[in-house]
């Protein structure tokens, strides 16, 4: 029988979900900017409430910033369209 050496194999997941910090790091804003934009309708995703805390979904957000980051109304408008029509929202406004 031989010694077979056990190998760790690292997955790195990008998160799903982030919170505001999380938010601000991507756009390059402070915290505060993204509660403000969020409260405004300039930040068009929607936080979703998971366990008491606001969390925004990476997946969206990048799809909004290549989009142009449209304000909030606009934005619910391409997903909608998009939704209907199979397509993505990865277009410019």
């Amino acid at each position: 029988m031989r010694n077979e050496t056990s190998r760790k194999i690292q997955v790195s997941l990008a998160p799903l979900l982030i919170d505001a910090d999380g938010v601000a790091a991507m756009l390059g804003v402070s915290r505060r900017t993204v509660y403000s934009m969020q409260s405004t309708g300039e930040l068009g995703p929607m936080a979703l409430t998971v366990g008491g805390r606001k969390l925004w979904r990476t997946e969206e957000l990048s799809r909004w910033v290549a989009a142009g980051c449209p304000r909030r109304e606009v934005w619910v408008d391409l997903q909608k369209n998009a939704n209907t029509n199979g397509g993505t929202t990865d277009a410019a406004v």
